[in-house]
């Protein structure tokens, strides 16, 4: 085997085991605004149409996956072009918050 390519096999080996794993939607929630019946679909559908037109969801995995501040990043992505009307942030906020619930009052 030659050098170059064992040098690639490691990397890809490598990224393939430290891949942060995908952030699963919770199946329901409360109080839920504009979601129906508890459904976060409606949230998915707007990921799949409106944010993944410039960048993959894992993009947006990862950033949960780091408890980004997602509300701050929508507002971003809004200056940046992403047209959301106030349904659908109501419903991303509501699923962003379900995602990285507040900190407890010790």
């Amino acid at each position: 085997m030659n050098k170059q390519f064992a040098t690639l096999l490691t990397i890809v080996s490598i990224a393939s085991a430290t891949t942060l794993p995908a952030v699963e939607p919770p199946p329901a929630g409360t109080d839920l605004g504009s979601v129906k019946g508890g459904d976060f679909s409606a949230a998915q559908g707007i990921i799949a149409s409106k944010c993944t037109r410039c960048h993959s969801a894992a993009v947006i995995d990862t950033a949960l996956h780091a408890r980004k501040d997602m509300m701050r990043i929508e507002r971003e992505m809004e200056k940046r072009g992403a047209a959301l009307s106030a349904e659908e942030r109501d419903v991303l906020g509501i699923y962003w918050k379900q995602q990285t619930p507040l900190k407890q009052k010790k």
